[in-house]
């Protein structure tokens, strides 16, 4: 690993540094570290990319400003979630179009507006409305109150315009537009991150505030962290709560808002807000200022198969080589491929590197597959005389996955036509010896050219004919017990049956497969 082997030549180098500075106590120097070592590659292990708001070269995210109704939003990948901020453009593209529609008033919402309705930034800072802490927001893939820096992520500048109230009751809520959120293709499981809610002034307090009104798929709402209690989230809403609202401290609302729900591809919210009731109007230049942003994970598994023999022969021995691999961007959990051999094939062994395989499922059972891991299984198994020669392993795990066309991999195998035989060809190590009895209706025997049956080596008897047939041991079925001492190869044939059987293993058994015994 680049990483760890950078910094191990780091730390040996301070550890010399280190030993020479305590040449009194060498030890410590040593121990030391040990200890940073051990802490960089902890730190680094636990980093998973995600999918966030932010700019990154080469991304084309909005840098101007609105009022406008609408936005595209790129998602970047953030490959140091959560320790670190290194954004980078990400493809296939994943993006959210922002649309408010159903305006209770003129104006009543807009994206990248200002007070009374001036222009501001449309793709804003998290940290522009109401100032709230890092630890007020948790992105996906991290531990609650990590992986978003508000002076670096960024987010949908949405202001609901309190001026258009002017003249209403200030102790009320109203439905102000409805805002839906489309991504280009299905994800599961987006975290909202809404910052600022919350607004003050000349004694009025007020706060916009997001109801659930649909979606493509069921979805429910629930509180991953906050700047403080007032950061409300219910099933079906996100609201800021305090009885005052402010901009700012314990009585505005920042956080983090997972939406449950797989699939998800549009999202409805209504828009409203309410007053507090501690002024008596609302004025021109009041509005409450809100970013809205989002973070995802997603995993592009991708797996191939791979066989030693594209031309085996019926009954001979072939190895299936498969290869899984997690293109990232995140780490992926229940990662398994299915790959259970069609009727082509006898299982005869299989060998994974990384996880276990069961050949009565076909299921490789991988497990975590963090971005950039990769995974073999080894599969054995013997050629039958007849069935479906194409076996395919496909992959699945717990993300969704961008590039759904390398989740399978088969290979169908140009098997040899030659017929399957109950022999396998003649011994060729060594001559044999000659059979020296036998009884021919072919009137050959003894002949020089032929040396029948000389030439049929190592039998006791040779049988030869083509007008006639050789008739063994007829019996019923229910008569096999009458023979009180049979022998391990003791062959008859089974009229109840009506085959071949043979004694082996303490049990008679057909003789009905054509494969040497």
């Amino acid at each position: 690993m680049p990483f760890a082997s950078n910094f191990a030549a780091e730390i040996l180098r301070y550890t010399i540094l280190t030993k020479n500075n305590y040449s009194m106590n060498g030890t410590k120097g040593y121990i030391t570290a040990a200890l940073i070592l051990f802490s960089i590659i902890r730190t680094a292990a636990q980093n998973s990319a995600d999918l966030e708001f932010a700019t990154a070269q080469g991304t084309s995210n909005p840098t101007g400003n609105g009022p406008v109704t609408s936005t595209v939003i790129n998602f970047v990948k953030n490959s140091d979630n959560p320790s670190g901020n290194t954004f980078q453009t990400y493809a296939p593209g994943l993006s959210a179009t922002f649309s408010i529609s159903n305006l209770m008033y003129t104006n009543a919402v807009s994206i990248g507006a200002g007070i009374g309705n001036s222009s501001a930034q449309i793709f804003q800072l998290m940290n522009f409305a109401g100032s709230p802490p890092n630890n007020a927001f948790t992105s996906s893939g991290a531990s609650t109150g990590t992986g978003i820096n508000t002076a670096s992520n960024r987010g949908v500048g949405l202001l609901f315009n309190t001026a258009v109230l002017n003249g209403s009751s200030t102790n009320a809520t109203y439905r102000m537009a409805d805002l839906t959120i489309t991504f280009n293709r299905p994800v599961d499981n987006p975290i909202l991150h809404i910052g600022g809610m919350g607004g003050f002034i000349n004694q009025l307090g007020f706060s916009g505030g997001f109801d659930y009104l649909s979606s493509n798929v069921p979805v429910s709402f629930s509180r991953l962290s906050g700047n403080s209690n007032s950061f409300s989230v219910t099933s079906t809403s996100i609201k800021n709560i305090a009885a005052n609202p402010t901009s700012t401290g314990n009585n505005s609302a920042s956080g983090s808002a997972l939406i449950s729900g797989k699939g998800i591809t549009t999202i409805t919210l209504r828009l409203s807000v309410r007053g507090d009731g501690n002024g008596s109007a609302w004025t021109n230049q009041s509005g409450d200022g809100i970013t809205i942003g989002i973070s995802t994970l997603e995993s592009d598994l991708a797996v191939t198969k791979t066989i030693n023999n594209p031309n085996p022969d019926r009954q001979s021995t072939v190895i299936f080589t498969i290869s899984a691999v997690n293109n990232g961007p995140s780490n992926n959990t229940n990662v398994s491929v299915s790959d259970l051999l069609p009727n082509g094939y006898t299982f005869i062994s299989a060998s994974a590197n990384t996880g276990v395989y069961n050949n009565s499922t076909g299921q490789w059972t991988i497990g975590n597959m963090n971005e950039g891991a990769t995974a073999a299984l080894t599969v054995t198994a013997q050629v039958n005389c007849t069935g479906n020669y194409t076996n395919t392993a496909t992959i699945t795990g717990n993300l969704p996955d961008p590039v759904p066309g390398n989740n399978s991999s088969a290979v169908t195998p140009s098997v040899n036509p030659q017929p399957c035989a109950c022999y396998n060809d003649p011994n060729q190590s060594s001559a044999g010896t000659d059979s020296k009895f036998g009884i021919t209706l072919l009137k050959r025997a003894g002949e020089i050219s032929g040396n029948w049956p000389m030439t049929r080596k190592s039998a006791h008897i040779v049988l030869e004919s083509n007008t006639k047939g050789l008739v063994i041991t007829r019996m019923a079925k229910a008569d096999l017990g009458s023979i009180t001492m049979p022998v391990e190869g003791m062959m008859v044939y089974d009229t109840t049956d009506k085959c071949l059987k043979i004694y082996s293993d303490n049990a008679w058994s057909c003789f009905s497969t054509p494969a040497c015994p």
